[in-house]
């Protein structure tokens, strides 16, 4: 959508051939209410009132590559000649970082225009608007990540400590540098993401945005000049907090491993922020929270493979993988051998061999027991 305060910088001749074009429909509630290509299946809330919500804002030259309760990532690719590259974008129904792959002279808000590059990385408040402008040619390409407020303030909050009173936008400034661990970070989760054979959960695609965006916020508050506060050592009552925290998401956890619970759903089950909540499990347990899940769904697969007799296939749908293959590839990787492998293997003898030690980690290769370990286990069985 046109904003007339992000005209004003363009040449005459531009505000001119913008003023002949026709307006592009922006059917907000046709790209919330339905599901994006290669969602992950997990129910959006959409209630319009509620203001903590991810309510998305996309042009006709935009996709949504997954979305969840928080977050969503998409692509943007607007060739010069497109009409909608002069008509720009806005205002916008929530926050967006969004990393450039073209450069382009853009106008974000009442910020002057910067010339935006790889190098850079850019920032959009809610209800902030867009102009751009052709440096060389060729179009305004990008990827973005969508975020809800709530998400957002949780970030902010871990940020700024507790000083921040939460007034104002959360983005201060519009473009700031991105440093090279940062710009690898996010090539290497669209990657994953705008892969359709790529299986993500709503857990693991949270969390990995919620690492991604603290660290890239944080860079652009350090590069702004505004300082976080200094961490202060905690007090008694909040590390019995924090530890309470983390024993309660480990006990959901494990009594629902099964299910595609997100991020935000274990913050709001345990009266937490999201980001608090993923920052305080990896430091106490050395886990993200989607590896600890994935962990308990492999090791509860193993034990049904050992003892139910059940079909691989239901076994994995039972411990929460979306299919065979994906439950067969998951355990492999884990454990070096696929499940059917390791149903051929429950043999008496091997039985006995792994009882008397014989059998390690890297006794098994390409379906076949090593000869050592062989004979060993026929020692252990005689």
């Amino acid at each position: 959508m046109r904003n007339v305060s992000t005209d004003s910088w363009r040449s005459i001749a531009a505000r001119a051939e913008i003023a002949r074009l026709p307006a592009w429909p922006a059917d907000w509630n046709a790209a919330n209410a339905s599901e994006p290509a290669f969602h992950d299946g997990q129910a959006t809330a959409k209630g319009a009132g509620d203001a903590q919500q991810l309510r998305i804002d996309i042009t006709p030259v935009e996709q949504i590559l997954r979305k969840t309760q928080s977050v969503a990532l998409g692509r943007h690719r607007c060739p010069v000649d497109h009409p909608q590259f002069l008509l720009g974008g806005g205002p916008h129904t929530c926050s967006y970082i969004a990393f450039h792959r073209s450069s382009v002279k853009m106008k974000i808000g009442d910020w002057r225009a910067e010339v935006a590059t790889p190098n850079n990385v850019s920032f959009y408040n809610i209800g902030e608007s867009y102009s751009r402008e052709s440096i060389g040619g060729e179009g305004d390409e990008c990827d973005w990540l969508a975020l809800a407020p709530s998400l957002l303030h949780d970030i902010r909050m871990d940020l700024a400590g507790e000083s921040d009173t939460g007034g104002g936008p959360l983005f201060p400034r519009p473009f700031a540098p991105m440093r090279p661990a940062a710009f690898f970070a996010q090539r290497k989760l669209f990657s994953v993401a705008g892969d359709p054979a790529t299986t993500m959960n709503s857990l693991q695609i949270e969390e990995a945005v919620t690492g991604l965006i603290g660290t890239i916020v944080g860079n652009a508050m350090d590069f702004w000049g505004y300082s976080a506060k200094a961490r202060r050592k905690p007090r008694p009552q909040c590390h019995r907090r924090r530890v309470q925290i983390i024993e309660e998401a480990k006990a959901l956890l494990a009594r629902e491993y099964w299910t595609d619970l997100s991020l935000a759903d274990l913050a709001r089950h345990l009266h937490c922020s999201a980001a608090h909540l993923s920052r305080m499990f990896h430091a106490a347990t050395g886990f993200k929270l989607c590896d600890y899940r994935q962990e308990l769904r492999l090791r509860k697969g193993l034990f049904l493979l050992e003892e139910s007799g059940l079909e691989i296939g239901d076994i994995a749908v039972q411990v929460g993988f979306a299919s065979h293959s994906h439950f067969t590839s998951a355990f492999h990787r884990r454990f070096g051998i696929n499940p059917s492998e390791f149903l051929r293997w429950k043999s008496s003898k091997l039985i006995l061999a792994m009882k008397g030690g014989a059998m390690k980690g890297g006794a098994m290769k390409g379906g076949v027991m090593k000869a050592g370990a062989t004979k060993v286990g026929a020692k252990q069985a005689a």
